[in-house]
């Protein structure tokens, strides 16, 4: 910090909670105070911090759900490897894999089980 202007210094501070008497400074903790005050911006922030959490936990869940099935897919792919290595037959690995995963005719398609 050494080589930045005293006014930096003051804000950059400011941003890790020392209020200065850096005449920025005091302009910008007015304006935070204000704002803080008004009825209106804490309603908005609040309502965006909602929607943010929100859609944090949506995202979760999203990738949790593609996670399984991405995870269900290999878990497919490598027993039907499997299967075929020990020289189980076809039909009988389209068996085990339907009754284990209870997939579709369709996703059997997908992992060459037709």
């Amino acid at each position: 910090m050494d080589d930045v202007s005293s006014s930096l210094k003051a804000f950059l501070n400011y941003v890790r909670g020392i209020i200065t008497e850096d005449p920025f400074v005091q302009e910008l903790e007015e304006a935070v105070s204000e704002a803080r005050k008004n009825r209106e911006w804490r309603h908005e922030y609040i309502t965006l911090s909602i929607r943010d959490q929100d859609n944090i936990e949506k995202g979760m869940e999203k990738g949790l759900e593609q996670g399984l099935e991405q995870g269900r897919e290999e878990g497919i792919r490598l027993m039907i490897s499997a299967l075929r290595e020990f020289g189980i037959s076809e039909a009988e690995i389209r068996k085990t894999v339907r009754e284990k995963y209870r997939i579709t005719e369709e996703e059997q398609k997908k992992y060459g089980l037709e």
